[in-house]
Formats: C-alpha cells, structure tokens, sequence
C-alpha cells in the first residue's frame, strides 16, 4: 500500500542529552579503545597500588628480601643468594595482586572483550618477565586448556596460598618426556586453570622459564629443575597472590555510567567505528569479508545488540548497499547529536496508518535532523552506515511500557539513545581487514 507522506509529529519534551563533560569523556574513551595497543613497562613503573572500592588490602612496605628468607607469603627466596627487591603490582581492574621482583617488566595487554554468551567484560592478560625470558603469566579471559593428556602426574612441591588454592610445582608425564610446571592450581587437580568459588570465569597464573620450555628426558630431570632456585622464587611470588573474584570489575575510566546504566565501548573488528553498549546487553557479530561493486574484497560489518530478554534492538552496519526505505506516518521523539558531525540519534514511533506496525517504535541513525524517518543509511563519500532498531511494540523492549508515550522518556529509551549518539567514526576504508 502507498502511504503520502505526512510531516512528523513532535512530542513536547526536555532534553535528555548527555552533558557536555560526559559527551567530551565518551569521545575521549572510544576514540582511544580504538587505536588502544598492549604496553610494555618495568615494574617499578607499572605498580597499581590504588585498589578499586571492592577490594582494598593494605600494602607493607616495598621489602628486601636477603638470603635465608623463610618463602613465607609476601617475601621471595632469591637464587644465588642475591637481593630480590619486590614492588606490588595488580591488574588493571584490581582483581589480582601480587609481589613482583622490581626489575621484571610487565606487559599489560588487558582489555575489554564480549565473553562466549556476548556480553562484554574486562579481561585481564598479562605477563610479568625476568631479564632471562621467563616469567609469569595471568590471564582471567577467555582461556582453553587444549593439549595432550598426561598418562602421570607428580607434585614436587606444593604450599597453600588462599581461595582454596595452592602454589604448586608438578611433573607430566607425556609418553617418554616429562613436562615440569609451575603455577596457581586445585592442590588435589593440578592443572593450568583454576575457578574461584562464586565465580564464572575460568583463571590461569603458572610461571614459565626457559629451561623448561622443552620437556625433560627423565622424571629425575624434571624434578632437579622444578627444585631449582628459579623455580623457588616463582613460589615465594605466587605464595602473596590475592584474589578478589569480582567477575565484573572495571578499571577506572573504562566503563561509563549515565543513569543508572554502566557502558562499555564496542570497535567494529576493522576499526571503522565505536559505540557505547550497555554492560548487560549481549553482542552477536556476524561481520564478514565481501565484494564491492567494483569487485574488491571489503569487510561488511554487522553487529546486532539484544536485551537480557532476548529482543535484538539495534543493529549496526557498515557496507556499500543503500536500502530503500517507504516514508510513513511517524512521530519524532529526540533528536541528539552523535560524536560524528551532522549525525543524528533519533526516537521514533510509527502512525496508525502504518500496516502491521501502528505504534512501533524505535531509535535510529539520521543525517536529516529529525525532518523525515530516519530509516535509511548514512553515507561518507566511501562508506554507508546504518545503526538503527527494527519497529518493536515497546512490550518487547519493556514489559512495564504499556504505550508509545510511555516509551519516549523512558530508560529504554534513554539507553538506545545513548548508544546511537556514542557512535564515533574512525576511518572509511571498507577494504581494511580485521587481521
């Protein structure tokens, strides 16, 4: 059926719109997530000796620790009888805390990551490295433990550190080698990952060294070296772990919070564009190679952001397609300014007259201003965007919503809102692969 077009109505409303600060601090945030690299530093430089609001231990002095120590947590028996000077350092997020030797640098490649159910998260991945090569390694991300089943398994030596866990040294048996190890484990199951009670994610921390990265001839030989002074060390720095098992902890400045909802920035996998998601919701991307009109392979992203409930509410995309949208009966909500000039975060419901879809509503991606349905995409001189909701009866984005007027005010809205205008652009080159 062909519909005339009708001007938009306009509900009569305050401004929502985020505040200048927090405009100025989301552009800050995404446009560093984008262009964000692993750091490498030394250890006294790195030390985060300032815990988050869940967790805060109280340091001791930085110590010395001289020959005869006792291995007891919180000091390191050093080899060779040489002074082992150790700084505190944790994780971005302060979810692990440690002692470290002062001279070993640390590599800090953490990030934010959408997790296997498609809900984003902080994970930590980080390594702390001697001079020599070794070192020790801790990750709360996703982890898989893929590898050869041992046919045997022989603890050294084993000292328990808290959280049900002991600092443990073993031997493998694989066939006719023998691999030696040390790390973080379930003293009855040792292994290279371990779960805290109460908590969903799956940790590694396990030292590596490099007369170890070869397995051993002999279970006797294996042994010598897991007795070694080297490996003495890495379980006097394991013994003062802590370990708070806040699955959700965010660094300071990571996440962002605006009425009552915590977001965290999302990058298109080829870089071409950022935006806000709230924590809670759950990402699929289906982004993928294709070929343009003039046959070059490009990269099509398509992102899709659900509720908890299960509703797909907004969809980005990135591709040369422009589809062709029927200009119907609608009613404007809010028009926000997005982090890319003369774009637009627009609120929407459809007219009566509209088939199927009377009193639908939604929020969509516009470069008009508000002055017709923001229902197409939005074109670059190389690059067409779209970042809009598909009409939904705002039951489906909120069972407490009985109308359309409910919807525009609402938190729902507010959130759409707040995703659509967070979107910033980085480059235009579709031919970009991710890798």
């Amino acid at each position: 059926m062909s519909l005339a077009r009708e001007e938009p109505a306009v509900r009569p409303s305050p401004s929502r719109a985020l505040a200048t600060t927090a405009i100025v601090t989301l552009a800050a945030m995404l446009g560093a997530c984008a262009e964000a690299q692993p750091g490498s530093t030394s250890a006294p430089d790195r030390p985060r000796s300032t815990p988050t609001a869940s967790a805060t231990p109280t340091w001791a002095p930085t110590p010395t620790i001289s020959a005869g120590a006792t291995g007891a947590p919180g000091t390191a028996t050093p080899p060779d009888g040489d002074a082992v000077e150790l700084v505190p350092f944790e994780t971005q997020n302060g979810t692990m805390r440690m002692q470290i030797p002062a001279d070993w640098t640390v590599e800090d490649s953490s990030r934010v990551a959408v997790d296997v159910e498609g809900r984003q998260r902080w994970d930590n991945t980080v390594s702390i490295s001697d001079a020599d090569g070794g070192g020790i390694r801790f990750s709360d991300g996703q982890w898989d433990n893929v590898g050869a089943a041992p046919s045997e398994v022989s603890v050294v030596t084993q000292s328990p550190v808290g959280h049900g866990l002991a600092a443990t040294a073993w031997w493998q048996r694989y066939d006719e080698s023998f691999g030696a190890y040390v790390a973080l484990t379930d003293p009855d199951d040792p292994g290279f990952a371990f779960t805290l009670e109460g908590g969903s994610r799956i940790l590694s921390l396990e030292f590596q060294h490099p007369d170890a990265f070869e397995p051993f001839p002999t279970a006797a030989a294996a042994e010598e070296y897991l007795r070694g002074d080297a490996v003495e060390l890495a379980l006097d720095l394991l013994a003062t772990v802590e370990l708070t098992g806040d699955d959700d902890a965010l660094p300071a400045g990571v996440g962002v919070e605006h009425e009552g909802t915590t977001y965290l920035p999302y990058t298109t996998q080829n870089g071409t564009a950022s935006f806000l998601v709230p924590q809670h919701w759950r990402i699929e991307d289906a982004s993928r190679r294709g070929t343009n009109r003039d046959g070059q392979e490009v990269w099509d992203n398509s992102v899709a952001l659900y509720l908890p409930n299960g509703n797909m509410v907004l969809h980005y995309g990135d591709m040369w397609i422009t589809n062709l949208i029927e200009e119907w009966e609608w009613t404007l909500g809010e028009v926000r300014p997005t982090q890319t000039d003369g774009w637009q975060a627009v609120s929407w419901t459809l007219g009566d007259s509209v088939p199927n879809q009377a009193g639908y509503v939604g929020v969509s991606l516009s470069d008009q201003g508000g002055a017709v349905r923001p229902a197409d995409n939005v074109c670059s001189e190389n690059l067409c965007r779209s970042f809009s909701g598909i009409p939904l009866d705002v039951r489906w984005l909120d069972d407490g919503l009985e109308t359309t007027d409910d919807f525009f005010g609402s938190a729902i809205e507010e959130q759409l809102l707040t995703a659509v205008a967070s979107l910033e652009t980085h480059h235009d080159d579709a031919t970009r692969m991710p890798w």
